[in-house]
């Protein structure tokens, strides 16, 4: 049967060796044996069937298998098996043997490769068993991008490894390493369609905004498969929704007015006013609008929570100008960087800014630390 993999471990041959065979390549004939061995090495097998009184059979024995570069091949690359057809009948019917001689070529794990029927010149069957080795062997490129892979997918970069794993396996060939990164894609791909599943039972239950959340991470962790595609499609679908926009445009009000109120509770009223102001400017047509408006007068109407804000927004304007002034002195422009220590200093005096800034000015100038005196 052509394609079929050749594994009858569960059979056990013995064949005795046949007289016409040639010495030069050292051939097996125990079944069990060569199979243990192969996969042992990690090496395809040459497995010649043919009968003892077959003329082209021994002429292959003679000629072909007597070649030295071809013997050579076999020995160094392969595990060498010959198998008389009439005394493992069972074999040659499983494989459907239908002419003799015919030389089966197979991966270590048994999946048969190509069937050579009849004889064969040296040159000809040089040349398959360098096809062969082609198909089984693997490429350092591939070795080092699937432990890449490997690397990737312990580290939970499942995007990258399935990028490395498709480079992999693009020729379609059947190579060990693409065998493993086919398993390894797969492993991904039932992840990724594990997440989908998700994803959709959310929607079904008319949980949307969950459902979008879960695909946005489908398709950034699992790029590239075939879930993350189908659940960039349907994220696609449910974002252009009308009612489904209305949903989440209601949902982010809600969360920065709770913000907002959260922000005057704990008497940061700066960055209650700044969310109120987002509600306002963006919301409006909202009740959590109407409800940022009242918060925001509530707060302005108030001298003692105006003061608490217009003191964090000047520490935080201090904090800028302070940083600005390090910009400036890793571009080696110390005359900007001195004009930005003194504005703090002259406009927030007596705040651990200034003080900062004063510390930094003076070690700019080379000057004992001292208070900066600023007349206009």
């Amino acid at each position: 049967m052509r394609g079929i993999i050749f594994v009858l471990a569960a059979c056990c041959w013995t064949i005795a060796g046949s007289a016409a065979s040639a010495q030069d390549v050292k051939w097996r004939y125990d079944y069990n044996s060569a199979r243990r061995e192969a996969e042992q090495k990690n090496l395809p097998l040459v497995v010649d069937i043919g009968t003892e009184n077959c003329f082209w059979c021994n002429k292959l024995d003679a000629i072909t298998f007597h070649d030295p570069t071809v013997a050579e091949a076999i020995n160094s690359k392969f595990i060498p098996l010959k198998v008389d057809a009439h005394r493992n009948a069972a074999l040659s019917d499983a494989l459907r043997i239908q002419a003799f001689p015919t030389v089966v070529l197979a991966a270590s794990d048994g999946k048969i490769l190509a069937t050579l029927e009849g004889y064969m010149e040296p040159i000809r069957f040089h040349e398959q068993l360098q096809r062969v080795l082609v198909t089984v062997s693997n490429p350092e490129w591939m070795n080092r991008d699937y432990q890449e892979a490997g690397k990737a997918v312990t580290g939970s970069d499942y995007a990258r490894a399935v990028a490395l794993l498709k480079g992999v396996v693009e020729d379609g060939q059947n190579r060990p390493v693409q065998i493993k990164a086919r398993q390894l894609l797969n492993e991904m791909e039932q992840q990724a369609a594990g997440r989908l599943a998700h994803a959709k039972q959310l929607e079904d239950k008319g949980q949307t905004t969950e459902a979008m959340e879960t695909l946005a991470e489908l398709v950034r962790a699992y790029a590239g498969t075939q879930s993350a595609a189908e659940g960039g499609n349907l994220l696609t679908k449910l974002t252009d929704n009308p009612e489904i926009k209305a949903r989440q445009r209601t949902r982010r009000a809600r969360d920065l007015l709770a913000q907002a109120k959260e922000d005057f509770r704990t008497h940061q009223y700066l960055y209650a006013l700044e969310h109120c102001e987002l509600l306002v400017t963006n919301y409006p047509d909202l009740p959590e609008g109407a409800e940022a408006v009242q918060l925001a007068s509530d707060i302005k109407s108030n001298p003692e929570w105006m003061k608490k804000a217009c003191d964090s927004l000047s520490d935080r304007l201090g904090l800028l100008y302070l940083s600005l002034a390090e910009s400036w002195i890793k571009k080696g422009q110390t005359k900007e960087a001195v004009v930005c220590y003194e504005r703090v200093i002259q406009s927030f005096p007596g705040t651990r800014q200034a003080d900062t800034a004063q510390q930094r000015l003076a070690q700019l100038q080379g000057q004992p630390t001292r208070q900066a005196n600023f007349k206009k």
